[in-house]
């Protein structure tokens, strides 16, 4: 049972609180959430209690990044039998270990892992934890499930606990609407990417009669093309004119013409390369046509 006591605000400390206690899932959730922010963290405090008589154990963490206050992650974890909380404590040492977190364990008390759970850990918990030594020698290993070629980490288990979304920091703004609502319909939403790219290097280039391969090598590589990119040796410049084409070849016309399955992570993967199409197409700029004055009778 949580102690009855009082607590004042300015004994509380400054730490944002993820995840619900004994719900592993949203534990895991909010771990992932915290690093995909983009923070650095530098390490992180797993915090262990263990029942004297089950030897089973409940585990939360604390994060520390670089910058900020400290992240609380409550105890979705467990150890000690088999489970998805001990299942839960294994990925999430995995994640952390794979995003290079150093990892502290340190014995702590039911009533400390309750005021995690309740939002309400105070300056002088963060002041115990700091004075006190982490548990050695490190045990945390043992917690981590099968585990093949000694490594401490399973790629595939990692990336599939992250959320299948789009870094939207890095989209052309043209395409944001078909990015925030790509997850709905994924096939609507490439195809109105693809036409629009196509719509725009028309407009851009007067070549309103042509599409797809034949209206990228017109608009870029043709002899004078009107579109070009003008600090660039012709090599690469002829390699980013290519990728126009073969990505529509390898996608799009796939996609116009029959019925696809499409999965999420493929989706995004396809979106991504259609918005490197629209930031080479931002980056090219309109060349200049040099009129000789004798064809127009000067």
């Amino acid at each position: 049972m949580f102690i009855d006591q009082k607590l004042k605000i300015k004994d509380l400390a400054g730490i944002e609180y993820y995840g619900t206690a004994g719900i592993t899932a949203r534990c895991l959730r909010a771990l992932t959430m915290a690093i995909q922010a983009g923070d650095k963290f530098e390490k992180a405090y797993l915090l262990s209690d263990f029942d004297s008589k089950s030897g089973c154990g409940t585990h939360c963490f604390l994060l520390f990044a670089e910058f900020g206050d400290p992240i609380a992650i409550k105890s979705g974890f467990a150890s000690g039998y088999g489970g998805e909380g001990p299942h839960g404590l294994s990925s999430a040492l995995q994640i952390l270990i794979r995003h290079n977190i150093a990892i502290e364990e340190y014995a702590v008390d039911k009533s400390l892992i309750e005021r995690v759970d309740s939002s309400c850990l105070t300056q002088a918990d963060l002041d115990t934890l700091k004075a006190q030594f982490p548990v050695h020698p490190i045990r945390y290993y043992d917690f981590i499930l099968l585990r093949d070629d000694h490594r401490l980490y399973d790629d595939t288990l990692v990336k599939s606990l992250f959320a299948k979304e789009i870094p939207y920091y890095i989209v052309d703004n043209r395409i944001m609407e078909q990015a925030i609502d790509l997850k709905y319909n994924l096939d609507a939403n490439l195809m109105t990417c693809y036409k629009r790219l196509e719509d725009t290097i028309r407009k851009r280039t007067g070549l309103d009669g042509e599409n797809g391969a034949k209206l990228f090598s017109q608009a870029f590589q043709a002899k004078d093309a009107p579109l070009y990119w003008p600090d660039l040796p012709q090599a690469e410049a002829n390699g980013r004119a290519s990728l126009f084409s073969a990505v529509y070849m390898a996608y799009r016309n796939s996609r116009a013409h029959k019925e696809n399955e499409t999965t999420p992570a493929d989706a995004i993967r396809e979106f991504l390369l259609i918005n490197q199409l629209f930031i080479l197409e931002r980056e090219a700029v309109v060349r200049k046509v040099e009129v000789d004055e004798r064809e127009v009778g000067l």
